[in-house]
């Protein structure tokens, strides 16, 4: 289950200490983390194992773990998570998870909720989910830079660095900004919904505009939608384009 009392980094620390260090054991990982013989942080590393494990980045050998081999990346992260959320029953804690920020973000084209415990259990009245569930949720989705926490609330604002990976993964491109945002970040990060691209994305790209990263313009008679708080922009140009 990927609703695991998790805070995001370890997720990323583990993972590439059992990708360095395959067919260690829970016991190993806990004798590499525990700084302090005060406490224990057993349950943390179980639970990050968990998440690791749901979305195929670790494998459970007879108690030993290995990694698919390859070195953490965020877009692999949400595209396995998006690839939970397509083979999960609706009725799971896992579909809820996978599904919380299409659901409650995009398809309303909000950015800000605030009281996503609330929201949340509205929106997925058959699967009640706990106050602590959600926060796991909104610590998780920080630290992959899909948005920030605010209090109780989570501001769905996509993080430079996320956006920036976006760019890099696209390489040079030129053409409708819809297309764009359709075909290079909506299957990672889900965006557009009934033909309409989430503005949290669209301020994500904006930013990147003002700093020279790629470029946002308005070209005449395109068949796309235009975006921006005047809908001056229907083009991106990302690289030499």
């Amino acid at each position: 289950m990927l609703f695991q009392m998790c805070y995001g980094p370890e997720l990323e620390s583990i993972y590439e200490v059992v990708r360095r260090s395959p067919d260690c054991t829970l016991d190993d990982l806990q004798m590499k983390f525990q700084y302090a013989e005060e406490g224990d942080i057993r349950s943390l590393i179980e639970g990050a194992v968990t998440v690791l494990t749901d979305l195929g980045l670790v494998y459970d050998r007879e108690g030993k773990f290995c990694s698919q081999g390859d070195a953490w990346d965020v877009i692999d992260v949400l595209l396995r998570l998006r690839r939970v959320g397509n083979e999960s029953e609706e009725a799971t804690f896992d579909h809820v998870f996978s599904h919380m920020y299409y659901e409650l973000f995009v398809k309303s084209n909000t950015m800000f909720i605030k009281n996503l415990h609330h929201q949340t259990n509205q929106r997925f009245p058959d699967t009640l989910v706990g106050k602590e569930k959600v926060n796991a949720w909104k610590r998780m989705m920080e630290f992959f830079g899909v948005g920030h926490r605010v209090y109780s609330g989570f501001y769905a604002l996509p993080q430079l660095r996320l956006m920036e990976r976006f760019i890099e993964r696209s390489g040079e491109w030129s053409g409708p900004l819809h297309q764009y945002c359709q075909e290079q970040i909506h299957p990672v990060l889900p965006c557009v919904h009934n033909g309409d691209v989430f503005r949290g994305v669209i301020y994500g790209l904006s930013f990147l505009d003002k700093q020279g990263v790629i470029r946002l313009t308005r070209k005449q008679d395109l068949p796309y939608s235009s975006y921006g708080p005047q809908h001056q922009w229907n083009w991106i140009e990302v690289g030499e384009g």
